[in-house]
């Protein structure tokens, strides 16, 4: 249907685009060529009517008549039937210089006798359109002059002998008016409809006035389609002065154009219907020939998913596309089966295969969580046991050191008075004993600094930057603060643990010259941010190469919850962060 209506706006636009115009022309044609008939036919009345003068003008009694005015030559020719049965309002008798004889217009539907002021009564100037003459005797002047009552067609000849022999004497001048009865009987001729107009004649209808300025100004004929089934034509027959051009007016019935709609519309029917006809019959074929196997191909390929085709019940016997086409899919399904029975078994391997790895995965799951929580066992047992060394030092050993160098030095005062020698070995020996303490006492804070179990997280901080990092040259910074009573023994200990670590691996390995350690908290977290003005490193390159030590603060800290992070770029320091939550997942 898309492309019938397709054809049909296509040939309708050649007809209107391509064939139409054609009939425009052609009707454009005829319509001069009615024009020029009619042209033709004014011609033609002139013609005649020069002829006519010129048998009278050659005439020995008009001859005598211009010599010596015999008025016998009136009375018998010059009389009312004359004008009546040769259709003419005016004839004239002039002498060689223009001096009128004899002169009379008539009005033969009214039989009056007209005057008009636009001719003299007594002489013409040699200047005259009708004077306008040659030398040779058989000159004429013929063609249009307008006058007040209206064109003219008038014919002017000199009068000479009978035999058309000179010299000749005066002029002959024979009139008749363009009026409504002649231009009938104009019509009646030509058998066309059509008008004509003085060029300066005030009775031009108004909305022409146009048409007659571009007639007047082309040099052919002018076209104004007035309606659907009237053409007027318009051109200028040249008159015998400026004043006197004639603009004629053709009416042509449109009968070509009638003709020519009535064609396209019949044409147009025609497509149509053949059209439809033609629809008709290639959907039939198609239908039979490409829609019903192509439908039949289709259920079957659809049906692919429930039902097991083996061979197609149709179209294999054919040669064209559609049975290539049809082979094609019954190769290619029995491709397909063989190939879903193989990844069916695949399938199976793949699936016991996942089984299998999955229970790995969760085997080693279990092991690595087993794993992680032994880990975190492990840091607290030691600390525990850091704790109980720590104290064992600190209750006994201290303390018994502390005694005996009391004792030793009781003892060195008594023998003093004594034995000098003696008490300056003993003095000795409390010195050695003091040295003693005070590396038991350092010893106890490095195993298990009491300072973060009495005074709490923040206090123990300040002192392990203090007695860490200062010793070797680094400014220290601690900022923050914390609630202590939000975090439990365990994980304070885990924090101050990994700090002490980060601080000795910015020590060992950093090159900085300043160490900020900040604390902060949130809702649920709790963050401690290390950082440093060091060397930097890649983290990506370089973090297997650091030693157990990140990896194992990483193991911790996943194994209670927490994340561990490191920021570092080469040049540019590093920071590391440690965000743990306030309540652990493992408890001890």
């Amino acid at each position: 249907m898309a492309i019938l209506l397709l054809y049909g706006i296509l040939s309708y636009g050649i007809e209107c685009f391509v064939v139409f115009p054609s009939f425009v022309l052609q009707e454009r044609l005829e319509a001069e060529k009615d024009l020029n008939r009619c042209l033709e036919a004014l011609r033609r009345e002139i013609h005649y009517l020069d002829e006519f003068v010129h048998d009278w003008a050659a005439w020995d009694d008009a001859y005598a008549f211009v010599q010596n005015t015999n008025m016998d030559f009136i009375r018998s020719n010059l009389v009312r039937t004359t004008f009546i049965d040769n259709r003419l309002n005016l004839i004239m008798l002039l002498d060689l210089d223009g001096r009128v004889l004899w002169e009379k217009m008539f009005d033969l539907r009214t039989g009056l006798e007209l005057n008009s002021t636009q001719f003299p009564d007594d002489r013409f100037p040699l200047s005259h359109v009708f004077m306008a003459h040659t030398k040779d005797i058989e000159s004429s002047v013929a063609g249009v002059y307008g006058t007040q009552k209206g064109p003219l067609l008038v014919a002017s000849r000199p009068v000479i002998r009978s035999l058309h022999q000179g010299p000749a004497k005066g002029y002959l001048i024979m009139g008749r008016f363009l009026n409504e009865a002649y231009m009938k009987i104009l019509t009646d001729q030509t058998k066309v409809d059509h008008r004509y107009w003085l060029s300066q004649d005030p009775s031009i209808p108004a909305e022409s006035r146009s048409i007659f300025e571009r007639v007047q100004k082309n040099s052919g004929p002018v076209f104004e389609e007035q309606d659907k089934s009237m053409l007027f034509v318009y051109n200028v027959f040249k008159g015998l002065t400026s004043s006197s051009d004639l603009i004629i007016r053709a009416e042509i019935p449109r009968q070509i154009m009638k003709y020519a709609k009535n064609t396209m519309f019949l044409v147009l029917i025609s497509t149509v219907l053949a059209g439809f006809t033609l629809l008709f019959v290639m959907f039939f074929l198609l239908n039979q020939v490409v829609i019903d196997p192509l439908g039949k191909l289709t259920a079957w390929v659809v049906s692919l998913g429930s039902a097991k085709p083996t061979l197609f019940p149709f179209c294999l016997n054919r040669n064209d596309e559609i049975g290539i086409l049809c082979f094609a899919f019954q190769t290619l399904f029995n491709k397909l089966t063989q190939v879903h029975k193989n990844l069916q078994e695949i399938n199976l391997r793949l699936n016991h295969e996942i089984r299998e790895r999955k229970s790995y995965e969760e085997k080693l799951q279990s092991q690595q969580t087993r794993l992680r929580h032994l880990t975190y066992k492990l840091l607290l047992t030691e600390e525990r046991e850091r704790r109980r060394l720590a104290s064992e030092l600190h209750d006994q050993i201290s303390q018994n050191l502390a005694i005996c160098q009391l004792k030793l030095s009781m003892f060195r005062e008594s023998w003093a008075a004594v034995n000098t020698a003696q008490a300056r070995e003993m003095n000795e020996i409390e010195d050695k004993l003091e040295e003693i303490i005070q590396e038991t006492r350092t010893l106890t804070f490095e195993i298990s600094p009491p300072i973060l179990y009495e005074l709490g997280l923040k206090p123990a901080l300040e002192w392990l930057l203090e007695t860490t990092c200062r010793e070797h040259g680094i400014d220290t910074f601690l900022e923050g603060d914390l609630e202590g009573d939000r975090l439990d023994n365990s994980l304070s200990i885990l924090i101050f643990r990994t700090v002490r670590e980060l601080l000795h691996n910015i020590i060992k390995h950093a090159n900085a010259s300043e160490t900020t350690v900040r604390l902060s908290q949130g809702a649920n977290f709790f963050e401690i941010c290390v950082t440093d003005n060091g060397i930097g490193f890649d983290p990506e390159k370089q973090y297997k190469n650091i030693g157990f030590g990140l990896f194992s603060i990483r193991e911790r800290f996943s194994s209670i919850g927490g994340e561990f992070s490191i920021l570092s770029k080469s040049g540019e320091g590093t920071r590391a962060i440690l965000k743990v939550p306030y309540n652990l997942k493992h408890t001890v």
